[in-house]
């Protein structure tokens, strides 16, 4: 729908109102995309994509203190506990980075890990890297062709955007899984009585893959290659498209 109004707006305009409003959308959408980057940073650098909370705490032998909320992110993992239940002044915060890498040893006796939640998180880590590395690399096309709009360089800006979304939903979906297999198999990661929630850091996540989706699908609406014999005199975008006759 959004689209055809687009097209209908710019079927009223002629050739050089054309390329400037495309330029201008172009520009608009690569604006979104890199407040979308600053907010995937946020959102893989913080700590809370999941929390859960455990009413009246939950009591550990290993360090005689009761649990009571648990943030965890990417990257570590953040417990908030209490030495004595009734007193919230005994509250303390803990964090601690997730071993990736454990020996078989530590594997063994952390009931907290098993070999499929490592897969599961090393797998979201890897596709966060991923994304950030598309990320930039969108922004370097999107700047070219805001000043070359050749309809080559669109669509291959456009081919960016969309790969960038999926690995965004590969990242989401694998933490979503995580959660799902720990919740159900790993009682000491996730315990019974605890109710969990996903927080801020993962709606940011898919808020960001909705800009880049949104960002692709316009680049790719605007990638029609023009002819420059059919084209009036002063279109731009249609000597763009034209080849290129490299001469000595």
């Amino acid at each position: 729908m959004c689209f055809k109004l687009i097209n209908d707006c710019c079927g009223n305009m002629n050739k050089s109102e054309r390329a400037a409003f495309e330029k201008k959308l172009m520009f608009g959408f690569t604006a979104l995309t890199i407040l979308g980057f600053l907010m995937e940073i946020i959102a893989v650098s913080t700590d809370s994509w999941l929390l859960f909370y455990i009413e009246g705490g939950l009591y550990q032998n290993a360090t005689s203190k009761y649990i009571h909320r648990v943030y965890s992110g990417l990257w570590r993992i953040c417990k908030v506990t209490r030495t004595k239940n009734d007193d919230p002044s005994t509250e303390a915060t803990k964090c601690d980075y997730h071993n990736f890498f454990p020996t078989t040893k530590e594997i063994i006796y952390d009931k907290s890990i098993d070999q499929q939640i490592l897969d599961y998180m090393r797998t979201g880590c890897a596709f966060s890297i991923i994304s950030m590395t598309l990320m930039f690399l969108v922004h370097l096309f999107a700047v070219y062709t805001i000043r070359r709009p050749r309809y080559t360089i669109k669509r291959l800006t456009a081919l960016l955007h969309f790969m960038t979304a999926a690995c965004i939903v590969v990242m989401n979906e694998v933490f979503i899984r995580t959660t799902e297999y720990a919740d159900e198999h790993l009682p000491a990661r996730i315990p019974r009585k605890a109710e969990h929630d996903y927080g801020y850091s993962f709606v940011l996540s898919w808020i960001v893959f909705v800009f880049y989706l949104c960002a692709g699908v316009v680049f790719l609406f605007l990638s029609q290659k023009r002819k420059a014999k059919m084209a009036d005199s002063d279109d731009d975008l249609a000597v763009e498209d034209e080849p290129v006759r490299l001469r000595r």
